[in-house]
Order: structure tokens, then C-alpha cells, then sequence
């Protein structure tokens, strides 16, 4: 809400210089006063971002090792990454296969262990097989840590975690079961069944029903090739065919969501099984226009990829984190000591209600910029300040939006 305010308030800010840049002066100004105003102004901008974001020590080397890319939720934090490297003045490099592999995880590692790069992030897809080639690139003196996905027995420093396991475990099947009205069979339908993450949030969610929902039952879990969009597709139709009473899918990776929403649709029973996920703004939003999807929960990717370079930095400096972390440009991260493990924030749940929420703000903004632009209405000093306000916008609110 803070976020919104202030981008607001800055609308109305830059809103009053367009006008002005856009009016006629009535009376001329000597030049020497609007240049030395000039760059006073562009001193104290300066100053303000200096002291917002403290520069790192040298132009460090993070490279982030993503499970796949090319999907929404991971070019968002990839977003996230090079904005941070722009702030703090290092190099992010992200490292990734359009496929979700383990072996191809342990080959770009490798990789980067011959560039001598300094520090590596990773998304873990497999835990075993990944562990080994994590404690090379440590022997080697590269900085290891992990982000989304985590390998808690690995050498790694830290988990730069989108939230806590248990919490985005719990708030989904929480969700899909009020949705459900308390009772009903539910289908599960994962990624690769080696993803040490999708596996968590499963296990708390089991656990969650057998806890508290007596007449819940979860009655298969079914995982995926690589998290296919096409196999989740046959995953929940077998699921339907199988249990023709189930009431809830879940589909666990957010590329599972589309095939699961499409099951339903392509089944006919949009209304009478409700589906949730683990799905971005983007992905979900026309599932949960058509009713094929109820609701997802997510976090910001594009800050957990800020904070995943923030950490790596500290990491690098010998920096140690406080319980309470105030990261520029970011807000507020707690940190738990004896899971090593430094918290992006709560989960969020997308519904109808909130998946268009930013959407038509900043198409606003991007429409009254072009069109202004076409009439030749702008100044080139208000051109420069508009374009000042789309970047604040743009890093105000997840990119994957």
C-alpha cells in the first residue's frame, strides 16, 4: 500500500512538471539561474541515490542458476537481479536452461566454476545431484548460496527463501479447501518429482489435512517431465477419469497451471473443481477470468530476485545478516540464524479480485506517454522526467505483473 502511495504521489509530482513543461513561460528566466538550478538539483538527486544504495566494494560476479527459463516467474526475477546489479554497481549474470534438469543445473555450474566467477545462486532442482558440484565451486573459493528452491544439507551459505515452507504449504491448502466448503477429495499434480521446494510444500500440505481436515482426502500426487505444461494437462485429466468425485486440483509448479486450468476447461467442469497453484499474475490471469482457476498464492518474484543479489553481496563482504535487515530498495527481510535462511516475506493470494490490480495503472501510464508523445506535447525536459516516473513504476511493482 506504501508502494502505491508513493507511486501516486509521484504521478501527481511529475503530473505538474508536464504541465508546466507543456505551458508557455511568460516571462524568460536568465540562463545562468536555470543551469546552476539545474545541477544543484541533479547534485542533490545524486546524493539521494548514493546514500539509498551504497555501492559495493568491487564489481562483483553473481550468477543466479534458475531451474529452467523463458517462463514468467523466473524472467521476473531475473528482472529483480539486474535491477539490483544496476543499484549496487555488480555484475548479475543468469545462467539457465530452457529445460528443468539437474544434470544441466550441474553442467553450468561447472561452467561457471572455470569462469572464476564469484558467487552462484541456485534454484535447486535435485538436491543429491547438485550437493557435490556445490561443494566443488566452495573448494574452488566461490561464494555458494540458494534461492526459491533450497538444499539444506548442501555447503551452501544461505537460502534466499520466497517464504517459509510451511506457511506457503498451509495458506494454499487453507485456501483451496475453504473454496472447496470444508470437505472433498483433492488431486495434486507437481513438477519434477526431485524439486526439494514443490516436494515441501506438499509434504506441509498432507500434512496440513491430516491435521485439520477430517473430511478432506488428497487422494493422488502426481508429478511431471520437467514441470510440462502438456503432461500436467494429462496428469489431471487422468485425475478427473480416475476419482470422478474430485473437488480440488492443486497445481504445484506454476508451469503445471496452465495444463491443469485447461483440463478443466477441456472437461467441462469449470465451477464444480476448483483449482489452485503456485502461479505468478501473469500465468493465471486468464484461468481465473474463465473460472477455470480459483486463486493462486505467490510471492514477488522480482524482489526475491533483488534480494537474492543484496545477499550474495553481503555474502561476498563478509557482511552478516541481522535478525532485522533494512536492504535499499527493497524494505524490511528477517533473517533466521539457525536455518540459515534470509525471508523475502508472507505468501499472497491472487484472486479475481486482485489479479488486475496493478494491470490498468500502468497501461495508463504507458498510454498517456505515447500519446502525449505523438502530439508533440512534451518538452524534452518532460519527457526526461516522465520517463523517470515509468522506471519508478516498473520497479514499484513485480515485473511478472
Amino acid at each position: 500500500m506504501k508502494r502505491k502511495i508513493y507511486l501516486v504521489l509521484s504521478v501527481l509530482l511529475v503530473a505538474s512538471v508536464i504541465v508546466a513543461g507543456c505551458s508557455p513561460v511568460a516571462e524568460p528566466v536568465a540562463e545562468e539561474a536555470v543551469v546552476e538550478e539545474a545541477v544543484a538539483e541533479e547534485a542533490v538527486v545524486e546524493e539521494a541515490v548514493e546514500s539509498e544504495f551504497p555501492q559495493a566494494e568491487q564489481n562483483w560476479r553473481i550468477a543466479f542458476i534458475p531451474q529452467l527459463i523463458g517462463i514468467p516467474y523466473f524472467d521476473a526475477m531475473k528482472a529483480g537481479g539486474d535491477r539490483a546489479a544496476e543499484a549496487f554497481g555488480v555484475t548479475y549474470m543468469d545462467v539457465g536452461s530452457p529445460e528443468a534438469s539437474a544434470a544441466e543445473q550441474v553442467r553450468l555450474i561447472e561452467n561457471l566454476i572455470q569462469q572464476e566467477v564469484d558467487a552462484i545462486s541456485i534454484s535447486v532442482l535435485d538436491a543429491v545431484s547438485l550437493n557435490p558440484v556445490m561443494q566443488r565451486a566452495e573448494e574452488a573459493g566461490i561464494v555458494v548460496y540458494t534461492s526459491d528452491s533450497d538444499s539444506p544439507d548442501s555447503v551452501r551459505d544461505v537460502y534466499v527463501a520466497q517464504s517459509m515452507d510451511i506457511d506457503l504449504g498451509y495458506k494454499l491448502i487453507d485456501t483451496l479447501i475453504d473454496l472447496m466448503g470444508g470437505s472433498g477429495q483433492i488431486g495434486i499434480v507437481s513438477g519434477e518429482s526431485t524439486a526439494t521446494n514443490l516436494n515441501a510444500w506438499i509434504t506441509y500440505m498432507q500434512e496440513r489435512v491430516e491435521m485439520e481436515y477430517p473430511d478432506v482426502e488428497i487422494v493422488d500426487v502426481r508429478y511431471t517431465t520437467g514441470g510440462s505444461t502438456e503432461d500436467a494437462l494429462r496428469q489431471a485429466e487422468e485425475l478427473m477419469t480416475r476419482f470422478p468425485d474430485i473437488t480440488g486440483l492443486v497445481a504445484v509448479a506454476s508451469t503445471t497451471v496452465p495444463g491443469v486450468a485447461q483440463a478443466i476447461e477441456n472437461a467441462g467442469r469449470v465451477g464444480e473443481v476448483d483449482v489452485i497453484g503456485y502461479g505468478s499474475p501473469n500465468t493465471v490471469r486468464p484461468y481465473i477470468k474463465s473460472g477455470a482457476m480459483s486463486a493462486s498464492i505467490l510471492w514477488d518474484p522480482e524482489a526475491l530476485g533483488y534480494l537474492n543479489v543484496w545477499a550474495g553481496i553481503q555474502l561476498l563482504e563478509g557482511k552478516p545478516f541481522q535478525a532485522e535487515n533494512d536492504v535499499p530498495g527493497h524494505g524490511q527481510s528477517k533473517y533466521f540464524e539457525d536455518l540459515e535462511l534470509l525471508l523475502l516475506g508472507e505468501p499472497l493470494v491472487i484472486t479475481v479480485d486482485n489479479v488486475d490490480e496493478i494491470t490498468p495503472f500502468l497501461k495508463l501510464l504507458f498510454a498517456g506517454f505515447h500519446h502525449l508523445n505523438l502530439k508533440h506535447e512534451l518538452t524534452e525536459h518532460s519527457l526526461l522526467f516522465l520517463n523517470v516516473l515509468l522506471e519508478i513504476a516498473l520497479i514499484s511493482f513485480p515485473h511478472d505483473y
